[in-house]
């Protein structure tokens, strides 16, 4: 199919007009050439999601993006397509993060500095990402950029699929790094407990193969370090001499908060000279670090936030590995919530506040049912 330049669709959407508030809302798309039109059928609620709903978020910048559709993780079914490379009816996993080519329908050397330079396109200057600022999959019709959706296999169950870009932000630090493991520094390290954590750990393993012995875990919880034990050996922090410990080639950082000080400068303390630390982890603190001894040990530290498609492509085969989805399966809810009106949504976020737990709210969006506002 090809687009008209004019075509224009309307789409019924839950945005978010004030924190704890959702009202139903009719928005306008335009639809070009190369976009698909995807119903977004389930999503998942990510902690940026929840930050917005409570208003953890400062001032200006719920100012600067309310009202806006929340919701980054989604699968969706392809209703029209003008690209080449999907049809009506396919299952399609959602890439949040568009660069402003695709975004703009332009190449890329007509979009900004970081693209010109064939940057990552998580990293575009001219780029936005669903549910920050723009439009989310919390709605009926997502017009989106053939480039920022991905086929989902047809044996891959929903409830696997749907955790791509959770684990995709992981899989995008490892795959920045071109040597996790040399021969004489075999070792790779992760320093957090939490989701974040496991999900980078198990990428290590089950896509990277590192193996249990030499993939390193370090919490300070006893009952979440102990999720680990399957694929990885695991330490509390607070037991252990990290200067003892040699043949650490990369360290992961996902700790964030106010533990990312104490995480950052015992990765420094573990790594190998030349070494790589990956810096994961969101704190809105500055962090003091050991700087004499990164510079000493020549230790390359870099930032990663977000993902590329090409970690999404990665996973829908990934996934397909059982012993992956069962180690996956840990972040599993029981139920989904299904979302037919803005009060089925708002019992969703607020049980979703309540929950510390692990486990991941999915939505299933029904917009067929006639919602009220």
């Amino acid at each position: 199919m090809h687009a008209d330049t004019e075509t224009n669709i309307t789409s019924a959407a839950y945005r978010l007009i004030e924190p704890g508030v959702f009202k139903k809302q009719t928005i306008e798309h335009e639809v070009k050439e190369n976009d698909v039109v995807v119903e977004p059928y389930m999503a998942s609620v990510c902690h940026a999601d929840l930050r917005y709903y409570t208003g953890n978020r400062r001032k200006e910048a719920l100012e600067a993006k309310l009202p806006m559709s929340l919701f980054h993780e989604a699968l969706g079914i392809v209703k029209e397509s003008y690209h080449p490379d999907f049809k009506q009816g396919d299952r399609v996993v959602v890439v949040p993060s568009i660069p402003g080519y695709v975004l703009n329908n332009q190449s890329k050397s007509d979009c900004c500095d970081n693209c010109k330079n064939d940057g990552y396109d998580n990293y575009c200057l001219n780029g936005v990402f669903l549910g920050s600022g723009y439009d989310g999959a919390g709605q009926s019709r997502l017009v989106i950029g053939g480039e920022n959706v991905v086929h989902v296999p047809e044996d891959l169950a929903d409830d696997i699929a749907i955790l791509a870009e959770l684990c995709s932000v992981s899989l995008f630090a490892i795959n920045l790094i071109e040597d996790l493991t040399t021969k004489t520094s075999n070792k790779v390290a992760v320093f957090g407990d939490g989701p974040l954590g496991y999900l980078t750990a198990s990428a290590l393993h089950f896509i990277y193969q590192i193996p249990k012995e030499n993939l390193l875990v370090f919490g300070a919880i006893p009952e979440k370090i102990a999720q680990f034990d399957r694929f990885a050996t695991t330490a509390l922090v607070q037991e252990y001499d990290f200067n003892s410990e040699k043949g650490v080639k990369t360290v992961f950082e996902c700790t964030g908060g106010k533990f990312s000080s104490s995480a950052i400068n015992q990765a420094i303390d573990l790594l190998d000279v030349q070494g790589n630390l990956t810096l994961m982890g969101v704190t809105e603190d500055l962090v003091p670090m050991n700087t004499r001894d990164i510079l000493e040990k020549g230790i390359r530290v870099r930032g990663s936030s977000r993902s590329t498609v090409k970690e999404f492509k990665q996973l829908m085969d990934a996934f397909l590995n059982e012993d992956y989805q069962n180690v996956l399966s840990k972040l599993i809810p029981k139920e989904h919530f299904v979302v037919r009106s803005t009060k089925d949504l708002t019992e969703a976020m607020e049980a979703d506040a309540k929950d510390k737990g692990w486990k991941k709210t999915y939505l299933t969006f029904d917009w067929n049912q006639k919602a009220s506002s």
